[in-house]
């Protein structure tokens, strides 16, 4: 069945190269090319889950939430170098922070926002949040690993019946004033996980599926990560988007999904822009070993050295795997 999803997945997204991209060699791939293209912020890391597909709780990166000052002053230095901002979490359950539709708010009005999902584990899904979020997002996905017991015991103790209610509750308010706003229900395939059980309980509602792709090192899955083809326009590594990561205290990573600051290359309140740019192009010509062990990188390179054809391939994983395993798809 999951061999059949793959398949099915990829006649339904096949592999589109982006239309500015450029077909240079992956060394000179930014030379000559405005930096960044657009811009991730994050405006907390911190979770209120312990999703045991996720690193949360091994990250070593510090936790907080990004102040609503912090933001319209990276918003207005986005927008004076004409880089507009694409999402507005990468780690973190965004719903947490206090101020993010107010930030939502403010990109919009000084028109620097170019798209704007959410993901949400739910939990904190509540109808003062309805307005806010049809007013200021494009979609949204709800996470789901499984239901019940198996849904709480994958969450790290999220209550199943009011997670599943807040998502109903929500579902039908869309429907009532906002039927043409897309819900994602993402189900990341991690051990436990049961796509059938989630959609047999969203079966009477008016949703639309994220097959979830998932991060790995190694073959070994660390955390799933919701379509890229429903949350952007592509389906690959954001890198080779020059896609900016500002963490909440200004740090800025190559790697949305870097847990442990091994990315992590400038800061945008100390340091000027043209140093920022700078660093990123070197750190980005030179491969971290997170981007060495990540299957988004790997698949960029099999399709590009394929005149764009997919390749399923995973001998690269060999130098990383422990004695005795054998690469995993």
């Amino acid at each position: 069945m999951k061999n059949f999803v793959k398949l099915l997945y990829r006649k339904i997204f096949p592999y589109k190269p982006h239309p500015e991209e450029d077909y240079n060699s992956f060394v000179n791939y930014w030379d000559g090319r405005q930096y960044p293209r657009v811009a991730d912020i994050e405006t907390t890391n911190i979770c209120n889950a312990h999703c045991l597909s996720c690193l949360y709780d091994k990250a070593t990166r510090p936790k907080g939430i990004m102040s609503l000052e912090s933001f319209k002053w990276i918003a207005d230095k986005l927008k004076e170098h004409k880089v507009p901002i694409r999402g507005m979490y990468t780690t973190g359950e965004p719903l947490i922070d206090p101020t993010l539709f107010e930030k939502y708010a403010y990109a919009r009005e000084i028109k620097n926002m170019v798209y704007s999902d959410l993901n949400t584990n739910v939990s904190l899904l509540t109808p003062e949040k309805y307005d806010k979020i049809l007013d200021h997002t494009d979609n949204i996905t709800l996470s789901f690993f499984n239901i019940g017991n198996e849904f709480e015991r994958l969450t790290g103790g999220l209550n199943w019946n009011r997670c599943y209610k807040n998502a109903i509750d929500f579902i039908k308010y869309r429907d009532k004033h906002r039927p043409d706003y897309r819900i994602f229900i993402g189900c990341n395939p991690v051990k436990g996980s049961n796509l059938e059980a989630v959609k047999k309980a969203f079966k009477d509602y008016n949703v639309e599926w994220a097959i979830d792709a998932e991060l790995r090192w190694a073959g070994k899955v660390i955390t799933g990560v919701i379509d890229r083809a429903i949350m952007h326009p592509s389906f690959r590594c954001d890198g080779h988007l020059g896609a900016l990561k500002i963490k909440w205290d200004g740090s800025c990573e190559i790697c949305a999904y870097d847990f442990f600051q091994e990315t992590e290359f400038a800061n945008i309140f100390t340091d000027n822009w043209d140093e920022i740019e700078r660093k990123f192009k070197e750190g980005w010509k030179k491969p971290f070993s997170l981007c060495a062990r990540c299957d988004y990188w790997h698949l960029y390179w099999r399709v590009k050295k394929n005149h764009f054809k997919y390749v399923e391939d995973y001998r690269w994983q060999k130098p990383f795997l422990d004695g005795g395993e054998e690469p995993q798809r």
